[in-house]
């Protein structure tokens, strides 16, 4: 039986927080195979709502750190990890009865050292959500190599063994900002060896009630993360741990033909576009702001 260390990042979501932690009570994983660490990100209130009964329920740990952001959050979860292996999902998901089952059977069947899960949309009819479910889709499928290991696995529904997770330094705490640390660390495992899938059977859902102006501004702050992404790649080659992201062009070609395929109407289409759009601003905007802040230190 394999066994799990399942770790959750948070920072003041108290209510989204206690509605993942009560999905785990339905979590049908044998007893004392799994625990439950949640790490708190230097929040004030992240912990209000989790109640002692549903602390009582769950073979559960809460720890609060100093705030560094949710890639150093994660990695102190792992380092507090009792279990082989580490699971991690994220406060606004409620993961489904069989995901552990699901992890455990996908990592024993591919034999993969990492592996990402899929997340159910709760709301298939706001345009918001169908884009931002669309683009991970996306993105799983176009960011694969030669051997089809899969170079990014979504944070908020992933399972590594724990010994290549650790071999390979866990999360890079270089991310001050939510994005891109996921797909930082999906390129070094690769780089250094390792094996990464996709299981699909292994599901959350994703409760992030996005609204169109709300996807968009998440996109600014993903491509802020794009732009220490891009530093950690130029960093790796330079230790010889060489993989590098596609082309921009062929990833927007092939963005927007898998995004035209869909049949979808106009206004999701444009959606996707400024959404897009959006990420590149940020990724401009972190770069002149880490400028402006090396130029300060002069």
């Amino acid at each position: 039986m394999m066994r799990f260390s399942v770790i959750i990042p948070t920072r003041n979501r108290p209510e989204r927080l206690a509605a993942c932690l009560r999905s785990f009570c339905q979590l049908a994983y044998p007893a004392g195979a799994w625990e439950l660490i949640v790490v708190n990100d230097g929040g004030a209130d992240s912990f209000t709502a989790v109640s002692p009964q549903l602390q009582q329920s769950l073979p559960l740990r809460l720890i609060t750190v100093a705030q560094a952001g949710p890639a150093a959050a994660r990695n102190q979860g792992a380092a507090a990890a009792s279990f082989e292996n580490l699971a991690f999902t994220d406060d606004d998901c409620q993961v489904l009865p069989d995901w552990l089952h699901q992890f455990a059977a996908g990592l024993s069947q591919t034999g993969c050292d990492g592996l990402g899960g899929a997340w159910r949309n709760p709301q298939p009819d706001k345009l918001a959500m169908r884009a931002a479910q669309f683009l991970i889709e996306f993105m799983y499928e176009y960011m694969q190599d030669e051997a089809k290991n899969r170079l990014m696995l979504v944070s908020n529904n992933v399972a590594y063994k724990r010994a290549a997770f650790t071999a390979v330094g866990g999360f890079s705490q270089r991310f001050p900002l939510a994005g891109g640390e996921d797909m930082e660390l999906g390129f070094r495992m690769v780089a250094s060896g390792y094996r990464q899938g996709y299981w699909p059977t292994a599901q959350v859902w994703h409760h992030h009630n996005l609204t169109s102006w709300g996807h968009i501004q998440q996109q600014f702050r993903y491509g802020r993360g794009g732009h220490y992404f891009l530093q950690a790649i130029a960093d790796q080659a330079k230790n010889g741990l060489v993989m590098q992201p596609k082309p921009a062009k062929e990833f927007y070609a092939a963005l927007g033909s898998s995004a035209k395929q869909r049949q979808e109407p106009f206004p999701f289409l444009a959606l996707v576009a400024m959404a897009q759009t959006a990420y590149r601003l940020g990724q401009f905007y972190q770069r002149q702001a880490s400028r402006l802040a090396r130029l300060a230190t002069l």
